[in-house]
């Protein structure tokens, strides 16, 4: 019996360990180094300031400038730190940075495993949750969301964490504070440590001092900020029924509503935050059984999780926003909700042979969440990397950017050349990349296309395309007719059949025949174009195809 248990532990570490590692391949290979949406303005314009004043007061004034509805000092400090210690800002390295809180909250989990407060099948199952693809909005796409939200909740964690365990008020409400400053989801993080220290602290008056900073800090964050929202008092009072709903789905987002009915998500969501009162209810009437250390740890970060929810369901308007908290950005909210509430239920099994088979099967259950999650994923992987590197190229080619299509920032081309010169590392593509060394002037080929125009936008399609021996990836060029010479780069979007046994062995989803992509004329210059569509195979750019003009 010792040597299965032996071996058991030692295929759970196992596990656990391949499940962190081929998270971190995948990034490391999808990561890609250039800014998209408020990284712009979060990473580089704050650097590209930064370096142009040579007044203190105006530096670090710029540390603790709004961004949006926040103030992103961990972000700033973080790539801040980078530059000075090698002279470059790296945004792959960012993601990397801002990943390495998952690390660190999975170690905080581990503290409770090693000293028998949480099992070893259920710190594999948190590991899942934390590690898994559904979240590559936040951990592998974009560096501002990457430096936000899950070290929001690292810092807000270790701050209750050290709070419970009556340790240093100062240490813990110092997280709490660099929580708060990280995102304005971390406000909640100083209302809970006040509540956690006024309670668990039995000379109080040492509480007065450190409490005292705290609430002045926060008050003076919160009168100076804007905020962008509108009324936000008639916006949580209206709808409270339907928004409620949401909230619940919002919380069971590990049920994709995206990809799954509804419901799921409604009922997953229900089961998630049942532990708060749950645990309110056994501390005010069950006297024979308290709640333990980890789990009122976990009722902290849910409480944590709630108050985003309510800031992104109720706090953002009047009418229920059915799409609005469907974003993939804030899956990892959901992927900590089910983080938590695994590890509370499991402070309620017993050591017995049956709650081992529960543990097990909840494991089993959030690893092959984990696996479906590369394969579900994938495909908005794959495009979300095809628009940052499509931005990459129109910035090169014309000094626009095209993608998020709600990115307007006219700045833009003012501070990012000259950062490309300085300080971004490696954001210019290669020398030898295909698109550099296409012939964009020897088109021989064209394809028939489906050409809508809406407003704006220019809608191409192609139901039958199909190049022998495939390809590598596909784009859609805008070139100047005058001089041949390519402008504009957009992206390429196919259907993804199924392809279980394609994906194991290639770790790529196989591709359908035919294309789509939007043309966004409105960020375009005047001019006259040529569209083509150019496929990229092996490093080199295989094949030209004309689809069709467009004057501007």
């Amino acid at each position: 019996m010792t040597t299965f248990y032996k071996l058991y532990t030692l295929f759970l570490w196992t596990t656990l360990v391949i499940v962190i590692a081929v998270f971190g391949l995948v990034v490391f290979r999808y990561a890609f180094n250039f800014p998209f949406y408020d990284d712009f303005e979060n990473i580089v314009l704050f650097i590209h300031k930064f370096t142009t004043t040579n007044s203190l007061a105006n530096r670090v004034a710029l540390l603790f400038e709004q961004n949006f509805e926040h103030r992103v000092l961990f972000s700033r400090v973080v790539t801040l730190t980078q530059f000075l210690l090698t002279g470059q800002v790296n945004i792959k390295w960012l993601i990397i940075i801002g990943d390495l809180s998952l690390i660190g909250v999975l170690w905080l989990f581990y503290t409770y495993q090693k000293t028998a407060r949480l099992s070893l099948p259920v710190l594999l199952a948190i590991g899942c949750l934390l590690f898994q693809l559904q979240t590559y909005e936040d951990t592998i796409s974009w560096a501002t969301c990457s430096l936000q939200h899950a070290p929001c909740i690292f810092f807000s964690l270790w701050s209750f964490h050290l709070a419970l365990h009556r340790r240093s008020l100062y240490a813990s409400g110092a997280l709490a504070l660099l929580a708060l400053f990280t995102s304005a989801n971390g406000l909640a993080a100083i209302a809970i440590w006040l509540f956690i220290v006024s309670i668990t602290t039995v000379e109080r008056r040492k509480v007065l001092l450190p409490a005292a900073i705290l609430i002045a800090l926060t008050i003076l964050h919160i009168t100076t900020l804007t905020i962008h929202s509108g009324s936000v008092f008639s916006h949580v009072t209206s709808n409270i029924g339907p928004k409620f709903v949401l909230l619940l789905s919002f919380a069971g987002q590990l049920a994709d509503p995206n990809l799954t009915p509804s419901f799921f998500s409604i009922i997953l969501g229900a089961l998630f935050v049942l532990p708060l009162p749950l645990a309110i209810f056994q501390s005010l009437f069950v006297r024979s059984r308290s709640v333990s250390i980890l789990q009122w740890l976990c009722i902290a970060g849910l409480s944590c999780l709630l108050f985003v929810a309510f800031l992104i369901v109720f706090a953002r308007g009047s009418e229920p926003d059915p799409g609005g908290y469907k974003m993939d950005r804030y899956k990892i909210y959901a992927a900590f909700f089910g983080v938590f509430a695994v590890a509370f239920y499991d402070g309620y099994l017993p050591s017995s042979f049956k709650a081992t088979v529960a543990r097990n099967v909840a494991a089993c259950t959030c690893l092959l969440f984990c696996l479906t999650s590369y394969y579900s994923y994938y495909v908005q992987l794959v495009n979300y990397q095809s628009s940052i590197e499509a931005n990459q190229f129109n910035f090169l080619w014309s000094r626009r950017i095209q993608y998020p299509l709600i990115y307007q920032d006219q700045d833009t081309k003012v501070y990012l050349a000259p950062a490309q010169a300085s300080f971004l590392s490696k954001t210019l593509p290669e020398a030898g990349h295909p698109l550099l060394t296409a012939h964009w002037e020897s088109t021989k080929d064209s394809l028939i296309v489906e050409k809508t125009e809406g407003g704006d936008v220019i809608s191409l399609s192609q139901n039958s395309f199909h190049e022998k021996g495939g390809y590598d990836k596909l784009f859609v060029a805008a070139i100047n007719k005058s001089d041949k010479m390519p402008a504009y780069l957009f992206k390429v979007e196919g259907n993804y059949p199924s392809g279980v046994k394609h994906f194991l062995n290639t770790f790529s989803r196989p591709v359908d025949p035919g294309f789509r992509s939007l043309v966004f004329k409105h960020k375009m210059r005047q001019g006259e174009y040529e569209i083509l569509l150019v496929s990229l195979k092996k490093g080199r750019a295989a094949r030209l195809y004309y689809l069709t003009r467009v004057d501007v």
